[in-house]
């Protein structure tokens, strides 16, 4: 079977169509698109104000979570400005190195890790060396490199203004060459052996389908399981897990799906207009909206004489179900800060 989807997952391969990074994932079982039965970790209780808005809003918020838990898997619309930016407004927050000792990212090698060190360290390491820490990943050749090199240039510069015992070290979580783990597999090892069993706390950044917490077909158990999902079944409790919702929603050329977001769903039981803004996916209405309807379109099955379907199509799964939290962007990329 052949899934393709849009930003959320990179795997096995990458092409583009009409600008747009498609991803397809081999998988074997056709049946379980069409009747899934999902495998679904509780969503730990979460406080959260009801609406935090813009980017600054939201990254005082989400460093508060780290109160409540241990792990923030923030996830990610790769390719896109305004998550590099929020991310970026995370780590530079005051109080985010007072927390949070560590970072895991999918855009980095677990066998360049020696080379990222040395660089968030704030040693002399020259670009080309720097580029061997994702493109040395199972995706290096399909990544664009330059919002990696903006957010590892402000953890530089946070880890600069700090003492050598204060410092946040950031670990490539994506398996480099000779590392035979999981993709998933590969961030939860270091995640328990770097973070959990040693009391510690982390940001995760990865594409947003990676911290489902409820499986769709087989694609959690296509990159290693979900690494928001294993935690929870491992660590209950200690993972907080945000993905985005809305944005662009272009679909390939030829590709027509039943369904498309309602995104006025979102914006009549939202106070704010101001865009992005955080919700907890714990409350009504946003817990009960469905991913099929809301996620669906990012995650294509394209095999068939039907042509493209959604990988969600003819599933029961609530956007509360799929995540505890999302940054919500409205129908554009870009959006209106205050």
């Amino acid at each position: 079977m052949s899934f393709t989807m849009r930003f959320v997952v990179r795997t096995v391969g990458v092409m583009t169509v009409a600008g747009a990074a498609l991803v397809t994932v081999s998988l074997t079982n056709e049946s379980v698109v069409r009747a899934q039965s999902p495998q679904i970790t509780a969503a730990p209780k979460v406080r959260l104000p009801d609406e935090s808005t813009g980017i600054d809003g939201i990254a005082r918020t989400l460093i508060t979570a780290f109160d409540q838990f241990d792990i923030l898997a923030l996830g990610e619309a790769h390719g896109r400005k305004l998550d590099s930016d929020l991310r970026i407004a995370v780590v530079r927050h005051p109080d985010f190195a007072k927390k949070v000792r560590f970072i895991v990212v999918e855009f980095g090698s677990t066998t360049a890790q020696p080379i990222l060190d040395s660089y968030i360290r704030g040693e002399d390491v020259p670009r080309t060396q720097l580029e061997q820490v994702w493109k040395t990943t199972t995706q290096g050749a399909n990544l664009d490199s330059r919002f990696f090199i903006d957010f590892f240039a402000a953890v530089r510069d946070v880890n600069s203004k700090l003492s050598a015992d204060r410092r946040i070290r950031v670990f490539g979580g994506d398996p480099g060459p000779g590392d035979t783990r999981s993709r998933d597999g590969a961030a939860v090892s270091i995640l328990k052996e770097q973070v959990l069993l040693k009391h510690g706390k982390a940001l995760v950044i990865y594409g947003a389908a990676h911290f489902y917490r409820a499986e769709v077909g087989q694609v959690l158990r296509s990159v290693g399981g979900g690494i928001a999902k294993t935690l929870e079944a491992e660590y209950p409790g200690r993972t907080f897990a945000v993905i985005p919702v809305g944005g662009r929603t272009e679909l390939p050329p030829g590709v027509h799906l039943n369904i498309k977001p309602d995104l006025q769903k979102f914006d009549r039981a939202l106070n704010t207009p101001v865009r992005p803004v955080l919700v907890s996916l714990q409350r009504p209405p946003f817990r009960d909206l469905t991913a099929e309807e809301f996620l669906g379109y990012q995650m294509l099955n394209c095999r068939g004489p039907g042509g493209c379907v959604s990988a969600f199509k003819g599933s029961s799964l609530t956007l509360g179900q799929m995540a505890d939290a999302c940054v919500y962007v409205g129908g554009s990329e870009q959006a209106n800060s205050p």
